[in-house]
């Protein structure tokens, strides 16, 4: 490594004449971390949720969201990440109307800036309880992005009053600001409350390729495979990037239902069909979910197992925003597990080594 750089890739030479010693670690790229929710970690639930909308209703209590400590609680999460092996992630932060809660990107944004020099930390503006379809409080948001406060929008138009008109609204807020979307899609198993194909008319009408991703599509999972497929296709078209929370939606989705569908986007399908696909923790120990794990390592296992990402290269790709190898010429942003194999490393989780730009940022057991 040379200057933030990776300049070459090849076996360690034997010295002095003695054999080259078995390797302590496995390395590969750091990990991309896609979707958190920090201003909720760490508030912690007084059960697990029953359901989607269960979680919802208890986050939206006083309890579901403790102002006094955001900041340190979103501190320790990217610094629990940046220790797990992530110098990358992206945090969607609760965008509510002004009379229903108070700003929260002054308390993140502050955050982000204090971690810069070892995490690379993007905010989404999550507007939620029909923020996009008033339009005082769009009007407020538009501000908001066109003075870098937040770098994507996002929103989660299945639980909106009027969903068309919040992707519309979306969608155009990001042509008008020119910020990228993120937007939690389809995260039902309903098909009469299918977005999907209403979002991408949006993208592809308002030339939105490239810029968008979705996140959750728990919807895919329960659609006919022909249906699925049409519309992974229309998505591999139009760049989007899917982002696929195993945890949450395996811990949210049909409780007690006799052989419940599971609630995955189907990765491999996805894939197959060109569409990108990210692996993210999403909610950390509140109401959604009540583990205080954040480790992608524990998100690559649970895709494996649960979504049969059998494929080592796809896996460490999904992990680390398309990443699937060390290459020379790219940035020294590295992981360092000590194990032999990605699936002990998945299913032990061992101390690791996070390098950013060639510098040790982090390192320890999990």
């Amino acid at each position: 490594m040379r200057r933030g750089l990776i300049t070459d890739i090849k076996p360690a030479p034997a010295r002095s004449g003695r054999p080259v010693s078995e390797p302590s670690h496995l390395a590969m790229p750091s990990f991309a971390e896609p979707h958190l929710h920090p201003d909720r970690a760490y508030v912690g639930s007084p059960r697990p949720p029953r359901s989607l909308d269960d979680a919802i209703e208890a986050g939206a209590r006083p309890e579901g969201y403790v102002a006094d400590t955001a900041a340190e609680r979103a501190r320790r999460l990217f610094s629990t990440l940046l220790a797990n092996g992530a110098t990358r992630a992206r945090g969607h932060v609760g965008c509510h109307p002004e009379h229903v809660a108070a700003p929260r990107w002054e308390v993140m944004g502050e955050v982000r800036e204090q971690m810069k020099k070892v995490m690379e930390i993007e905010l989404v503006a999550f507007a939620v309880l029909d923020t996009l379809t008033d339009r005082e409080e769009t009007l407020r948001l538009q501000g908001d992005l066109s003075m870098g406060r937040y770098q994507l929008i996002g929103g989660s138009p299945n639980h909106d009053s009027r969903p068309s008109e919040s992707i519309s609204s979306m969608m155009e807020l990001a042509v008008r600001t020119g910020v990228d979307v993120d937007v939690h899609i389809d995260e039902t198993l309903d098909p009469a409350r299918l977005l999907m194909d209403f979002a991408l008319d949006e993208v592809e009408s308002r030339h939105l390729e490239g810029r968008v991703s979705f996140s959750h599509c728990c919807l895919l999972s329960a659609l006919p495979e022909q249906q699925t497929r049409s519309l992974a296709r229309r998505m591999a078209g139009l760049g989007i990037t899917v982002n696929c929370q195993p945890r949450t939606n395996l811990i949210l989705h049909e409780y007690r239902v006799h052989s419940p569908r599971r609630a995955l986007a189907p990765i491999n399908l996805l894939i197959d069909e060109g569409v990108h696909v990210r692996l993210g923790v999403d909610n950390v120990d509140d109401t959604f979910c009540p583990f205080p794990t954040a480790d992608p390592l524990e998100v690559g296992y649970l895709a494996r197992l649960a979504g049969h990402l059998y494929d080592d290269f796809r896996l460490i790709s999904s992990l680390s925003d398309g990443r699937p190898a060390l290459r020379s010429g790219e940035r020294a942003d590295l992981t360092l597990v000590e194990a032999n194999t990605l699936n002990e490393a998945l299913s032990l989780r061992p101390g690791r080594i996070t390098m950013k730009e060639g510098v040790v940022v982090a390192s320890g057991s999990n």
